[in-house]
């Protein structure tokens, strides 16, 4: 997975866009001002943040925020909005539409050099690139072994340790095993609950990830979904469970 060095703004005061651009260009990334909901889905897919001014009232950016969380193409890309201090109903409005971060003006003002800082190191990093976690590789173990509760605890602590968009790569790995573990106690709609959250997890790292061949697990993953649907909760003691797809690492074919 890479990451384009760019960063989204819609921030229309002057003041803070000029200081935005004058910290991006120190640190080698462009910034994109998207002016509509298709522009700023487009810069978005590839941009190592956004930076959204509350204020911006000139432009429906709740709903784009909305609409960006709720597509695996973009909704892993962190959102930082800032405004008042005194608004809290916005504050509010803007965390329950997917904004990750929301700081005050004056926070925001004084943080700015940190934040492009790390928006700029987060570029620069490529965690997919990175050998897969030890944890992982004994989460990935027990889930192709078949002990998909034990896969879960495993992988969740590695989950939890990453703070980076890689993250999402385990809880859609262990979310697949939680998907196998409610087949075998016979709960179709549990099963394909698992499932739908774990392909919008893992969709942002195909086709491979830390030596994860996330295409073939969504693709094999994709097929047992379908298999239940078909059944029904009443006939899916049907399915075949040796049809349950491994994790499969590239390096080690």
């Amino acid at each position: 997975m890479t990451t384009q060095r760019s960063l989204v703004c819609i921030v229309p005061d002057l003041f803070f866009s000029v200081k935005i651009e004058d910290l991006a260009r120190r640190h080698g990334v462009r910034v994109v001002y998207p002016r509509d909901r298709a522009a700023f889905k487009s810069a978005l897919a590839g941009a190592s943040l956004a930076l959204i001014d509350s204020g911006a009232t000139d432009l429906p950016w709740l709903d784009w925020v909305i609409e960006a969380k709720s597509d695996p193409a973009t909704r892993l890309t962190p959102i930082l909005a800032f405004g008042s201090h005194v608004d809290t109903a916005l504050r509010r409005r803007a965390l329950a539409a997917g904004v990750d971060r929301y700081l005050a003006r004056d926070n925001f003002v004084n943080g700015l050099h940190e934040i492009i800082a790390r928006a700029a190191r987060d570029v620069a990093d490529d965690p997919c690139s990175e050998p897969l976690p030890d944890g992982a590789r004994r989460g990935i173990a027990e889930f192709n072994a078949g002990k998909y509760f034990e896969q879960h605890e495993t992988l969740e602590l590695v989950w939890r340790a990453e703070n980076r968009k890689v993250r999402d790569l385990y809880r859609g790995i262990l979310q697949i095993g939680v998907a196998f573990l409610q087949i075998e106690r016979g709960n179709a709609p549990g099963a394909l609950k698992m499932f739908e959250r774990a392909f919008r997890w893992l969709a942002p790292f195909r086709p491979a990830c830390q030596g994860v061949d996330v295409d073939r697990l969504l693709r094999e993953s994709q097929a047992v979904y379908d298999a239940i649907a078909r059944l029904g909760p009443d006939r899916i003691g049907e399915f075949d469970r040796i049809s349950f797809p491994h994790v499969h690492l590239l390096n080690e074919l």
